[in-house]
């Protein structure tokens, strides 16, 4: 029975250490697939090819209008597609695209927030393109080939050396978890002015997930050290960067409504 017992526990065991090697190449082969919807007679894109239909729109070849469509610029995956495919940091290829929507008179891609919802624009859009996570279910729509292959993997981001500057959350940097809030103490002299509004902080975010530093960066001055208290109390999960726990720099908001 000790035996059964023992050897049930090795597997368990073993069975939760391969979950999470499992994860870890997951994760260490994060990538994109790009996408257009099923009506579409394309199968093969060369990179300057879907960098032309991406900055600068135009038709396909059967005449349709082309519909791209981004990620958040928060994302990795976008992060990897517009230094990989479009070779363009994300605020150069957002200038670009805006730029070239304005020649147009048309608006720039929209950027949407999950792999979902970019893969429900591009079924329903004949002439839309776009990207999603090698994670995405891809059914209803087509994956096309660029550069000869289907699916692009993203390179891993450097780790800062130890004591170096925080690094800007964005692209590859995904914002920490909050994993503790402290809501602000509204001013009286602000309640009785009837003052509201919204309070802009850039934070730093130590390896540890604390707040280390707290600078406004949009002032109401009755409300900024309400702010300022608040939001040095707030606690984040540690970002990870290849293995490591480092500070991070971001912006946030507080919000003071009567």
């Amino acid at each position: 029975m000790a035996w059964s017992v023992r050897k049930q526990i090795v597997m368990t065991v073993a069975t939760i250490a391969a979950v999470v090697a499992a994860s870890a190449t997951a994760v260490a082969q994060d990538g994109y697939r790009i996408v257009v919807n099923p009506s579409n007679p394309v199968s093969s894109l060369s990179r300057n090819q879907v960098s032309k239909l991406f900055l600068d729109k135009g038709t396909w070849e059967d005449g349709a209008a082309v519909s791209p469509v981004d990620l958040l610029p928060s994302s990795p995956v976008r992060d990897g597609f517009s230094r990989e495919v479009l070779g363009l940091p994300i605020p150069a290829a957002v200038n670009r695209m805006r730029d070239s929507a304005q020649a147009a008179g048309v608006n720039p891609p929209p950027a949407l927030a999950t792999d979902r919802e970019v893969l429900a624009y591009v079924r329903l859009k004949p002439g839309a393109i776009g990207y999603v996570s090698l994670a995405a279910d891809v059914t209803g729509v087509k994956v096309v080939s660029v550069g000869g292959k289907t699916e692009h993997l993203l390179a891993s981001a450097p780790a800062p050396a130890p004591g170096a500057d925080p690094v800007p959350v964005g692209g590859r940097i995904a914002m920490p978890q909050r994993l503790v809030t402290r809501p602000p103490v509204y001013p009286a002299i602000a309640k009785t002015g009837h003052v509201q509004g919204v309070v802009e902080v850039a934070i730093v975010v130590d390896a540890t997930g604390n707040v280390a530093r707290a600078q406004i960066v949009k002032s109401i001055p009755q409300l900024d050290k309400a702010a300022l208290d608040a939001v040095k109390q707030w606690k984040y999960a540690p970002t990870i960067v290849n293995g490591a726990a480092v500070p991070v720099t971001m912006v946030v908001q507080v919000t003071f409504t009567l």
